[in-house]
């Protein structure tokens, strides 16, 4: 028993020698472990960008032509898909919009949309406007609505989409953990069949409004 005890005791050295060994080892990996890269290098604070580099997605964020609305499947209009749009501008005679299927921080992009004036529009041969659509029902009936404008500011700016001619394809038409399937043209509600809406769609409560007069 008394040889053990003292075994032990001239052991112990050694031990707490491995002790600090094994522990140097850990911090100095994870001090050298490679971090994933970050956009923003891990800095919240790195909110501007650089000078030089903005992303084109920054420009739409503060932009008022943002509407959430309602479209129809093209070859299949009883599926409808709620979409709220956010665009920006490119010059006066086109516009281009990403679509989410929410407003929230984990709002799913799900396509997007093009609109051109209705000059540009006229100009266009006739196999290309067939994947164009109007949307005087959808600003009329109030199926359209701001999304940062109320009262006048907002019909002024839906009265500007009224006029506009727009061509949406929607790459998460279809899936639920991930968008399955190629991108789908998608239409407006004309108010005439087979582009109308059912009475059983559910609609947020953006839409849910009264058409605008």
């Amino acid at each position: 028993m008394r040889l053990l005890t003292r075994s032990s005791r001239s052991n112990r050295p050694v031990v707490l020698a491995c002790l600090a060994g094994l522990t140097l080892g850990v911090i100095l990996a994870k001090v050298s472990k490679p971090r994933p890269a970050r956009a923003d290098d891990g800095k919240a604070s790195h909110l501007q960008p650089a000078s030089g580099d903005k992303a084109p997605i920054r420009e739409i964020l503060h932009c008022p032509l943002s509407f959430a609305g309602v479209h129809l499947l093209k070859d299949l209009p009883e599926h409808h898909q709620v979409a709220y749009h956010y665009c920006k501008p490119i010059n006066d005679d086109l516009s281009q919009c990403v679509l989410y299927d929410g407003t929230g921080p984990d709002a799913r992009l799900i396509g997007i949309e093009y609109l051109v004036s209705d000059a540009l529009y006229q100009k266009m041969p006739a196999e290309e406007k067939q994947f164009w659509h109007d949307h005087k029902y959808e600003a009329d009936s109030g199926l359209l609505k701001s999304l940062t404008q109320t009262g006048d500011d907002e019909k002024k700016t839906l009265a500007g989409v009224r006029n506009l001619w727009g061509k949406v394809f929607h790459t998460w038409a279809t899936g639920n953990s991930y968008p399955s399937g190629p991108p789908r043209l998608y239409w407006a509600v004309t108010g005439e069949e087979p582009y109308v809406l059912s009475p059983d769609a559910k609609l947020p409560r953006e839409l849910e409004s009264k058409p605008m007069k």
